[in-house]
């Protein structure tokens, strides 16, 4: 919780000056909570009391003044509050942001991401509690206590010890109410956050539900869980309808013994009527905000889980972006006896390859072999437990993340399409005009694919693409791909989507397409790698190199020393 506070404390740094204004506007808040009641006294005493209406108008008129100005006082505090609140909580926003996306791929199959965004979503708005109004209030009302103790003693001491005994007295029992409301609000919180926890679980296997016909019985546990929930909720609210209750009985009975003891000062001339008056608008300076100090203990109870997720959230590994630049073009990717497994599995055992730019490389392999996890491991997004990935003989490992990554397009069985129009999925920096996306689209044969789209470029795809068919995705994917001017293009899979003349396009004149770049084959199609310049299985976590299935003709090895040539010009 410190460290978030800290954190919270240097985003402010840059309103220091709204800062110093917010309390300059407390401090005056204050001087007038202690020159009301007096001014109150005076009309009293000197106006009422004496019968003269020049004095009533006198001090009525400055009292006016003095409300006023203070509404104005706090609607500033108000307007600059909001202000340092909103680019606090934006900034916090924005740095979660930046920490999600630099988060290490792993960490989204230990949590739902739908789940993760929601929570630190609450999470940061409950770390904005902070800067409130009500905790602005508090310090406020702190300021009007002193000022009321000075205001007490200032008219009757005697009196001032009265209430100074009494005060204990509704702490304490607003102490027991708050600590029993407290203990409520901690198991609201763990029940609330098991309910929405089932629910985004529920959500993510709705196809089982329905495959399953589970609907009675999912609906009855909701059923239960939210009524359980709604009955945390009502002992929360019951409990504030007694405190509010409860304070008004109490700060009632403390009224009475005000006029009690105010009226017998009175009877023996001690205390003039205005100065009981003055008194008893004193004591509501120092009994009334009691209650609201109180909320301290909530407000923290209510925001220490949300600091320690946070705290937890900061905490988490990020990949390491730092490392030097490529200083030539892409030529070489190699593997050299790199190791890797999940926990104590081994799945990638001293593996070795050498890829050269130009090349067309297939990886085969059974299910399950390790397939993806190489892919993982050439996209960084898992490093080696032994073992080197080198690019032009240099370690992966000390070149910038980002430029590393540049060198790569991928094409999955499932490629992810994001919910923005067809142009920005395939172009997302804004490269190329109309013109050249669409004579993309002709040179690859998927003029159709184009027309399908109502809006042609400026079709929206839907959420996860559920507008468009797996093989669409498979061919933007595709066009993507092409695009990126990435020197090394992975396809993994990418054709399982596609009809078999799309297939057989692809594998043919589609990659001729991509020129002397590095292609990469993930596929248990083998009668499609046997024009491949390599073929590496992976047996038992070993990848080994496989001979080619038949000689390559003398068409096909003319374009690949082509291309080879082409890749080393």
């Amino acid at each position: 919780m410190k460290s978030v506070i800290i954190q919270i404390l240097q985003i402010m740094k840059k309103h220091t000056a709204a800062l110093v204004l917010i309390a300059g506007a407390c401090l005056l808040c204050m001087a007038e909570s202690f020159f009301h009641p007096l001014i109150l006294q005076k009309l009293t005493d000197e106006g009422l009391l004496q019968r003269e209406y020049g004095r009533v108008v006198g001090y009525a008129c400055l009292l006016i003044i003095l409300i006023l100005a203070v509404q104005g006082l706090e609607a500033l505090q108000d307007w600059l509050l909001l202000r340092v609140r909103n680019d606090v909580l934006h900034t916090l926003h924005v740095q979660a942001f930046q920490k999600v996306l630099r988060l290490k791929i792993g960490q989204f199959t230990k949590q739902n991401s739908t789940e993760l965004i929601h929570q630190l979503n609450t999470d940061i708005e409950s770390a904005g509690v902070l800067l409130d109004k009500g905790v602005l209030y508090l310090f406020t009302y702190s300021l009007r206590i002193v000022s009321g103790l000075i205001g007490l003693f200032f008219i009757n001491w005697k009196m001032a010890l009265c209430i100074l005994v009494c005060v204990p007295v509704k702490f304490v029992f607003l102490h027991i109410l708050s600590k029993k409301k407290e203990e409520q609000f901690q198991n609201y919180i763990q029940e609330n956050q098991s309910f929405h926890a089932w629910i985004s679980d529920r959500i993510s296997g709705i196809r089982e539900i329905k495959l399953q016909n589970r609907y009675q019985k999912e609906e009855k546990q909701f059923s239960c869980r939210k009524e359980k929930l709604l009955c945390g909720q009502q002992k929360i609210n019951m409990l504030d309808i007694f405190h509010s209750s409860a304070e008004a009985g109490i700060q009632g009975i403390m009224t009475g013994i005000y006029y009690l003891l105010g009226g017998y000062f009175v009877c023996n001339g001690s205390m003039s009527m205005g100065s009981v008056l003055a008194f008893i608008s004193y004591s509501g300076n120092v009994t009334g905000p009691i209650s609201m100090l109180m909320n301290i203990k909530m407000i923290v109870a209510q925001i220490r889980p949300s600091f320690k997720r946070l705290n937890e959230f900061w905490n988490l590994d990020t990949e390491q972006i730092w490392g030097s630049k490529l200083e030539q073009e892409f030529r070489t990717l190699e593997l050299q006896r790199v190791c890797f497994g999940y926990g104590k599995k081994p799945v990638i055992r001293n593996a070795s390859m050498q890829l050269r730019r130009g090349q067309r490389v297939a990886v085969v392999g059974d299910n399950g072999s390790g397939k993806s996890t190489l892919i993982q491991l050439l996209l960084r997004f898992y490093e080696p437990d032994s073992g080197e990935v080198l690019v032009n003989g240099k370690n992966s490992r000390a070149i910038n993340l980002e430029e590393y990554r540049a060198l790569f397009s991928v094409v999955s069985q499932f490629p992810y399409l994001f919910q923005e129009t067809v142009r920005e999925n395939l172009d997302y920096e804004g490269r190329y005009t109309d013109e050249e996306l669409k004579a993309v689209f002709r040179e690859t044969g998927m003029e159709e694919l184009l027309a399908h789209f109502p809006q042609g470029l400026d079709t929206v795809i839907g959420v996860s693409g559920t507008n468009v068919s797996g093989g669409e995705k498979q061919k933007l994917a595709f066009l993507r791909a092409m695009l990126h001017l990435a020197p090394v293009l992975i396809f993994d899979e990418c054709t399982s989507n596609f009809d078999h003349e799309s297939e057989e396009w692809f594998f043919t004149e589609g990659l001729e397409l991509l020129g002397d770049k590095l292609v990469i084959l993930i596929t248990h199609q083998l009668k499609y790698v046997e024009n491949c310049d390599k073929i590496y299985e992976i047996r038992n976590g070993k990848i080994e190199e496989r001979k080619a299935i038949r000689e390559k003709s003398s068409k096909r090895k003319k374009q690949n020393r082509r291309r080879e040539n082409a890749a080393d010009c």
